[in-house]
């Protein structure tokens, strides 16, 4: 059972936040920890992403391009768009 202060989520979410800031990795540890931290914790990191790279290496490997950069293009049916449009169409 988690400390009483994590109950509170102001607290929570304040911890959270600046391990996040310090250390995503550190971060992604403490989700897996208790299930109570586990959904705070990825709206927090989710938040922090700058651009939408992340979220697409999470799809299946077909339907992206990496190179030694880092994505390249995205697959879809018809043709594909470079990350940078698409980065450039939600920014």
């Amino acid at each position: 059972m988690p400390h009483a202060v994590f109950g509170i989520d102001e607290l929570l979410g304040l911890v959270i936040d600046e391990l996040v800031e310090t250390s995503q990795p550190a971060a992604v540890s403490f989700a897996v920890t208790c299930r109570s931290f586990e959904e705070p914790t990825l709206r927090s990191l989710w938040r922090q992403q700058t651009s939408l790279a992340d979220l697409v290496v999470v799809l299946p490997n077909y339907t992206w391009v990496e190179n030694e950069y880092g994505i390249e293009a995205i697959v879809v049916s018809g043709g594909s768009f470079s990350p940078d449009r698409i980065q450039h169409q939600f920014s």
